[in-house]
């Protein structure tokens, strides 16, 4: 038998590791297409959730796909540009604190062409952009691929994963919080590695997620939130978070300052909450302010579209200044401030999507999430542009709000690459 060249042995090596770690990732989180989350080994809980020994194959492979993310393609992103360069020339600027959402899938989509087009600061994922999960990698990867070739910065893909129903895909983890809340703090840090792994391997790194509202009777987050009491939600809320930062992936906990006591959905309507300051700030706050500052602070939150009588009873929490003062200056949190979505928002102001943009950029909002159409997207990045050019949002506001999502960025590099299984 011919010997091989050892630069040939090497080659072949490599392909053989990349097919066995391809055929391992379609085993462990991208088998089958239902609605089911994928648990190992048929357990909602496994014996690693209690600190057992052994631990499921995706413990195992994590590291090894953390250790193989990083590329010569991702790099570390430019410092953002001076406020004189944005008031010169704010579109781009403007397009970075954009986090976008598009129809269709990686079939048969027209959004790459305009990604390659403006150079949004985000990308967000629905159910709706994908038929098998498999298809999730080459979508991320597509993301990527198109920015980079448009020379624009890699934007952030970020989707709401909270679990459940409530997941854009719901066949991967976590499970319902409402179940995962009921485990202890060690089953629920599993549930978090296992979720932001599996994310970070596909290519999100965003997850808008974990909810942290209380569960209150008749209320949104019945059947939806880790628990009924604030001391639960926030233990689950400050374990879920470490985990999250510790794998790489941004948890963008939400809906600031919680809509647990409100009527309906916000996203859905109208939505009021009759709690006074006081009543909110030690109860539906609490889980937040548990995450605000120290080692383990959330990197992201995110506002939420409800109203509220211990501010005026009238503006949408995403878009009143009071409201995003209580998170930066009583809460002391320095991350990132993202939107609720501002196509809902209008539902409650009655105004478009782009008075909406500009009112949230003004309160302190940092990234703008409109998952609707193109032309909505459009309009608020127009009008949002027109506002900076006449000095309406100073350049000083771009330029801080591009600061934390420079640092948003950093945090989610190793997501920029998502694992291609062959």
């Amino acid at each position: 038998m011919t010997r091989l060249a050892p630069r040939a042995r090497l080659t072949v090596l490599a392909a053989m590791v990349l097919l066995v770690l391809g055929g391992a990732i379609y085993v462990v989180f991208l088998r089958g297409g239902g609605d089911e989350p994928v648990v190992e080994a048929g357990s909602r809980f496994g014996s690693e959730d209690a600190g057992g020994g052994g631990g499921t194959l995706l413990d195992t492979l994590a590291p090894v796909l953390a250790a193989r993310v990083p590329s010569r393609r991702t790099g570390s992103d430019p410092a953002p540009p001076t406020g004189d360069e944005i008031s010169r020339a704010p579109g781009d600027a403007v397009a970075g604190l954009l986090v976008v959402g598009f129809r269709g899938t990686l079939r048969d989509t027209s959004f790459f062409k305009r990604l390659g087009a403006r150079p949004y600061g985000g990308v967000l994922l629905t159910r709706a952009n994908y038929e098998q999960p498999q298809q999730l990698s080459g979508l991320t990867a597509k993301i990527q691929e198109v920015a980079r070739a448009a020379g624009h910065l890699a934007p952030v893909v970020a989707a709401q994963q909270e679990g459940g129903e409530f997941s854009a895909f719901p066949n991967l983890d976590p499970l319902p919080q409402v179940e995962v809340g009921q485990g202890n703090g060690d089953q629920i840090a599993a549930s978090a590695r296992r979720a932001a792994a599996q994310m970070k391997a596909l290519g999100v790194g965003v997850n808008l997620g974990p909810n942290a509202d209380i569960a209150v009777a008749g209320g949104p987050g019945q059947g939806r939130a880790f628990a009924d009491s604030p001391a639960k939600v926030t233990t689950a809320v400050k374990v879920s978070v470490a985990q999250y930062n510790k794998a790489g992936v941004a948890a963008a906990v939400g809906p600031f300052p919680g809509d647990g006591a409100s009527s309906q959905d916000p996203d859905v309507g109208p939505s009021p909450v009759g709690l006074g300051l006081d009543d909110l700030r030690n109860g539906d706050m609490t889980p937040f302010a548990a995450v605000a500052s120290g080692r383990d602070a959330a990197p992201a939150m995110q506002m939420s579209n409800a109203i509220y009588g211990a501010f005026d009873s009238v503006t949408p929490a995403t878009v009143l200044p009071a409201a995003i003062e209580e998170l930066r200056d009583r809460l002391g949190f320095d991350g990132a401030i993202i939107s609720a979505d501002l196509i809902s928002t209008t539902a409650t102001t009655g105004g478009s999507v782009g008075e909406a943009a500009v009112d949230a950029l003004k309160a302190g909002v940092d990234m703008l999430v409109i998952p609707g159409g193109p032309e909505q997207q459009d309009e608020a990045y127009r009008d949002v542009v027109a506002a900076v050019r006449s000095g309406a949002i100073p350049a000083a506001r771009i330029v801080d709000a591009l600061k934390r999502t420079a640092k948003l960025r950093a945090l989610t590099r190793g997501a920029r690459e998502p694992v291609r299984p062959e």
